[in-house]
């Protein structure tokens, strides 16, 4: 889950800030301006004393246009 170890599940496994990140991913214009692949191959070619080989995980997948659920805290 990440080259520097401080982490200990994936962001889709706590459903509340998963249902928020998609919640503003769908914010229209916000999905236009994210390039998830250049975010993941910054991350991991930065840092060549941590990750020598400069490996880049495949995945995972996130559908993140997928519902948010997000409206059950509107009042």
């Amino acid at each position: 889950h990440g080259h520097f170890k401080c982490n200990k599940r994936q962001i889709a496994d706590y459903p509340n800030i998963y249902g928020y990140m998609k919640e503003l991913y769908q914010v229209p214009g916000v999905a236009e301006t994210v390039n998830f692949d250049h975010i993941k191959r910054h991350y991991y070619y930065s840092h060549t004393m941590i990750n020598p080989t400069q490996v880049i995980p495949a995945g995972p997948e996130q559908d993140l246009m997928s519902p948010h659920d997000r409206d059950k805290f509107e009042s």
